[in-house]
Parts: C-alpha cells; structure tokens; sequence
C-alpha cells in the first residue's frame, strides 16, 4: 500500500470532526444575534403603575322638555381621573366631573342645572393590541346638582346625593406613555324630587407612569 492511499490516523479524523461541530454550533448561536440585528422583534414595555387623565366635551342632560318654550340638554362638559394599579387587569381610581349647564324653558321662565362629581371607584383594563386598549370604569361618586329657578324662592337650590357612575374608556398611544383617549361617563342627580341621569362624551389625554 502506498503513502498516498494510507488511511488518516483516527486521532485526525476525530480533531477534524470536532472542528466541524463547533464551527456548526458557533454558527447557530450567532445566526439569532445577526437576526435580530438586522429585524428587530417587538419591544415590551412594562405595565404602567398608574394613569392621569384630562378631558373636555359635551354633555347631555335627561330632562324632561315637555311644555317648554325653550329646551337646551347639551352643554359643556370636563372630566379628570386619576388611577394606581393594583393589578395589571385593575386598578384604583379617582375620577371627578363637570357636566355643564343645561337650561330648560317654561311658562314661569328660565330654569338652569348645573351636576359635579367626584368619587372613587374601579377601572379594568380593556386591551386590543401594542397601541389600543381602554379601561371599563365604575363606581360611587358625590353628586352635587345645581338648579336656578327665577319664579321660586330661593332662586337658587341645591342638592347632594351619592349615586353610582359609570364610564368607558377608548385609548391609542401616541407615545411609551401618553395617549389620546375618547371617554363616555355618566351618573344620576336629584332635583327636588326626582331623579334624573346625565351623560358626557369628552376627547383628553392620559399619561401613564
């Protein structure tokens, strides 16, 4: 047998076997970094401790119009909420409201109402995806509601009551920690003896920390 056609000592064979698996397994640790470099995968932030929230818009009182010569239900509206999570899927809130004026017309004259809120309740979070999500708000509020009647005495009255409201929450992040919500709130408010129900739909922002 000739030098040429000697077969490889076993020794070499096995040093070249071992070459080739580390120069594979060296490839596949390397090939997920360069990947990644390349197509960066999604980036999770962590879940935000708590929100502030501010808005303004419209509100819309459920008063009776019958027989008035003038009916105006709709009138100005702002609303804050302020909330700390307890959970990912929950947290505390502070939420208070002003739900503008609303005059009504009668044969006696002019009658205006003005409804505020304040009070505590809980928020659950809605999620539709990376930039969408919301929050399902309920709870029991303070309601103070106003209400001037020219032909009574006194022309100015008052009542305060705790009643229980409810809101629905519509957000889309424009930035880590801000985003532009669209919120529908509403409660129920007394004027001497009977109990009405106001609602507001208001366009904000919230900053989440």
């Amino acid at each position: 047998m000739t030098p040429a056609c000697r077969p490889a000592p076993l020794a070499a064979v096995r040093r070249r076997s071992l070459r080739r698996g580390v120069l594979a397994l060296a490839a596949l640790a390397a090939a997920p970094a360069v990947q990644a470099q390349y197509s960066p995968g999604p980036q999770f932030l962590p879940a935000p401790r708590g929100y502030l929230s501010l808005g303004a818009g419209a509100s819309s009182y459920s008063v009776s119009c019958g027989g008035s010569a003038q009916c105006d239900r709709v009138g100005n509206a702002v609303r804050a909420a302020a909330g700390i999570f307890v959970t990912p899927f929950a947290a505390f809130e502070l939420a208070a409201a002003d739900f503008g004026d609303s005059r009504i017309g009668t044969p006696y004259g002019d009658a205006e109402f003005n409804v505020r809120m304040a009070g505590f309740g809980l928020a659950l979070t809605l999620d539709y995806g990376a930039r969408f999500n919301g929050l399902l708000r309920f709870g029991v509020a303070q309601v103070q509601a106003t209400w001037q009647a020219p032909w009574a005495w006194p022309a100015e009255s008052r009542s305060t009551s705790a009643e229980g409201y409810y809101g629905v929450t519509l957000g889309y992040m424009l930035a880590p920690n801000l985003a532009a919500e669209l919120s529908f709130d509403g409660t129920r408010y007394e004027t001497g003896d009977r109990v009405e129900r106001v609602d507001a739909l208001t366009l904000g922002l919230s900053l989440r920390f």
